[in-house]
């Protein structure tokens, strides 16, 4: 089989980053992009492609407007896209489905895939002390918050969902989660269920480690490592993007 292509925590739209680099990763990840769309079969999007995504009925980000033909040409092209939702990914509509033929994905999904079983998921939410996370979850993913939402002109909800992407990300890098790995965790007992392969992003540390039958794969982000998943068919490993592709874990 074609392989298949893993990446997360893309956060386009993300402050604090300077021109230049935005230019630099908005290019490696076309050229990225290009990668997939001649030698690959699938690519899958664990979460977080933007740093915030609210989406109204008629109206779409237009600062991401440079992406969107990319992720038609893939699908166009033949290769499967699918796009798990992560915790900055607030509202996820029928534009990425209806318009540009991804399969949206808005909890995780399991599927067999070649040779092995997958378990794919973002992982915000599963640290064993994130209570707190897990209760704003149900309230901002909430139908009725969402149609309220919908009632707040676009430039205003843009503005609300910035502020709570900056919130997302402040609560996730100053929370002390405790010596207990809770994405490690729910890993280890899929693997135990069978899975071969559980992979996530959110973290933003490239990882793959070997539990029992399986292996637990962290994708890490595309802000500082560039990391992606490349799975044969039978095998999964983790690549480092740069001028060529080298083994980075």
């Amino acid at each position: 089989m074609k392989p298949v292509f893993f990446i997360s925590d893309v956060h386009l739209g993300a402050p604090n980053i300077n021109t230049a680099k935005d230019i630099e990763r908005r290019l490696k990840l076309q050229r990225f992009f290009e990668k997939v769309a001649s030698e690959g079969s699938r690519l899958v999007i664990v979460g977080d492609l933007f740093d915030f995504w609210f989406e109204y009925k008629f109206v779409i980000p237009r600062e991401h407007y440079w992406i969107y033909p990319l992720l038609s040409h893939l699908t166009s092209s033949g290769v499967k896209v699918d796009y798990v939702a992560g915790n900055h990914d607030f509202h996820i509509g029928d534009f990425f489905s209806s318009t540009l033929g991804v399969n949206v994905h808005r909890d995780g999904f399991s599927e067999r895939i070649g040779e092995k079983n997958f378990m794919i998921i973002h992982g915000d939410g599963l640290a064993v002390k994130d209570a707190g996370y897990r209760i704003l979850k149900k309230i901002l993913r909430n139908p009725i918050t969402l149609w309220l939402m919908r009632w707040i002109h676009p430039d205003i909800g843009f503005e609300i969902a910035k502020a709570f992407s900056k919130k997302s990300r402040e609560y996730t890098s100053n929370k002390d989660f405790g010596e207990e790995d809770g994405m490690r965790i729910f890993a280890e007992k899929k693997i135990s269920e069978g899975f071969d392969y559980v992979v996530m992003g959110h973290h933003h540390v490239p990882e793959i480690i070997h539990i029992k039958n399986g292996f637990y794969v962290n994708l890490g982000d595309w802000i500082e490592n560039f990391t992606y998943g490349y799975f044969d068919g039978s095998s999964m490993k983790l690549l480092k993007w740069e001028s060529k592709d080298e083994v980075a874990i």
